[in-house]
């Protein structure tokens, strides 16, 4: 039989899959058989085992070619260049500075003329805010586009440890869980979620031609008379290619960062679901229980509401079998307990548990620290937006399309702030409820070695997860709740003074 042997964990962890000659997908460690094919009995599956799924790497590299198109991140213009100047003179560095140093202007000098007409134009109350509004959108861009920049290589690392060290579905059981949820819903949510921002901004960029007017999107202070050709032209493409920026980098980085958080989710809810169903792996693994297992599934009710995308998968157990290959299993001596024949398959599937939830810890610790500034940033930047927009959607003089953008806005900034205190929220839940699946395992029928083991899963359960901004500041929905009082408070004051 040949058997193509691949790494799913790092460091010493022992589970490798391998796929014979037939196609079937063998845990070598356990000596487990997976489903390669859909399982039919009692239910549906959408996808067996997703381990040829590679959707999240082709969102992935999506995202990553549209943040060098908008200069984000670098791009290599060798291939572009004549095969004789490939990589000679710095031409490929030089042209990516230039081009850099070409979208930096178009945002620079979009929020300079922007606080230069604050400071020199007598404007009206809603005409001042909105100058504000878009110049606060300017301003925070540039140091979000830098901070995107210097971290290329911190969430390029994210990605490759998702990639090498998360699984693809939690352990063999009487259901099981699958990364291909993550991964279909990752999928939908990029799509709406850029497509919105774009739809959201680019309004303002369309206003113009649908008033018939020669004016901008964003009536501002310029040096020169934009009102003839071909100024305005110039300025107009500037604004346009202006309010593209905004749209792609804002909602670039933040789908970044929300499939993350998803990705990681996902993979609690495999690690809950192997510990739940940590007594029935162990009978797979010993390969005598065929029986007991299908009457246990058979009367088993399974609440998928315990989990973030609620989609749980029922396992084949005609396909599922055990094997005599485990030689893990031969090094481990039986201990007394109640649980005495499946004590060995008992510890090595909580070893197996142990190392999956490190792994998780680790890429938690690894997301904080990329994400921490940028967070804050945020908060920030949507504090101020709500403040803003709350003014002037009360305003009565603004014209119907510009309040329908305002709107549209407003939403945008109410959804991202909910999405992200919400994620921090849930993925901080994900952690805690490990230690609630340790429960509704078989742990007082095990011996001391599988307590043991228990244990330290148990104490590591304890320290939560938590996403903040700067150390400063934890993403939940108290910080949500705060920052809508507080930007209320500000239009509250702002209002008066009108």
């Amino acid at each position: 039989m040949n058997h193509e042997l691949a790494k799913l964990y790092g460091g010493p962890s022992i589970l490798t899959v391998a796929k014979d000659d037939t196609g079937t997908v063998t845990d070598v460690r356990a000596g487990v058989h997976l489903p390669d094919q859909n399982g039919t009995k009692g239910g549906s599956m959408l996808r067996p085992t997703s381990e040829d799924d590679q959707t999240l790497l082709i969102n992935f590299r999506l995202l990553e070619r549209v943040l060098r198109l908008m200069a984000v991140w670098p791009m290599d213009f060798n291939p572009y260049l004549p095969r004789y100047l490939r990589g000679r003179f710095f031409l490929s560095e030089l042209f990516d500075f230039g081009y850099q140093l070409f979208w930096y202007f178009i945002c620079v000098h979009i929020a300079a003329f922007h606080i230069m007409s604050v400071l020199t134009v007598d404007l009206s109350y809603d005409e001042l805010f909105l100058t504000l509004i878009t110049t606060s959108i300017y301003s925070i861009l540039v140091p979000l586009s830098l901070y995107l920049r210097l971290y290329e290589s911190n969430i390029r690392q994210l990605y490759e440890f998702s990639q090498r060290h998360f699984r693809k579905r939690s352990a063999a059981g009487v259901h099981y869980v699958s990364i291909s949820s993550s991964y279909r819903f990752t999928n939908r949510y990029q799509f709406w979620w850029i497509a919105s921002c774009l739809l959201g901004t680019m309004h303002w960029a369309i206003y113009p031609i649908l008033s018939q007017e020669r004016t901008l999107p964003f009536p501002c202070w310029y040096p020169v008379d934009v009102h003839q050709s071909p100024m305005y032209e110039l300025a107009y493409i500037f604004q346009v290619l202006g309010q593209l920026q905004v749209s792609l980098v804002f909602g670039l980085a933040s789908a970044l960062f929300m499939v993350f958080v998803f990705v990681v989710c996902t993979q609690f809810d495999m690690l809950c679901c192997s510990l739940s169903n940590v007594r029935q792996s162990a009978m797979i693994l010993n390969g005598g229980y065929g029986p007991e297992l299908r009457e246990y599934q058979d009367t088993y009710e399974l609440d998928t509401r315990d989990y973030v995308l609620q989609e749980v998968f029922r396992e084949d157990l005609d396909t599922v079998q055990g094997t005599k290959t485990a030689s893990r299993l031969d090094q481990l001596s039986p201990t007394q307990s109640y649980l005495m024949e499946l004590a060995p398959e008992l510890t090595c599937v909580m070893e197996d548990c142990i190392q999956h939830h490190l792994i998780l810890l680790r890429f938690c610790q690894l997301l904080e620290n990329c994400y921490h500034p940028y967070v804050l940033l945020k908060l920030l930047q949507i504090l101020l937006l709500l403040c803003f927009l709350s003014f002037m959607a009360t305003v009565e003089s603004l014209s119907t399309m510009k309040l329908i953008n305002v709107l549209e806005y407003f939403m945008l900034s109410m959804t991202e702030l909910y999405l992200y205190c919400f994620l921090g929220q849930t993925l901080k839940n994900q952690g805690l409820k490990v230690g609630d699946a340790l429960w509704k395992s078989p742990w007082h029928l095990c011996g001391a070695s599988y307590r043991r083991r228990l244990l330290i899963i148990l104490m590591n359960a304890q320290r939560p997860v938590r996403l903040t901004g700067l150390k400063l500041y934890e993403l939940n929905l108290e910080t949500y709740y705060t920052v809508l009082k507080a930007a209320f408070s500000y239009y509250t004051i702002i209002k008066k003074f009108r």
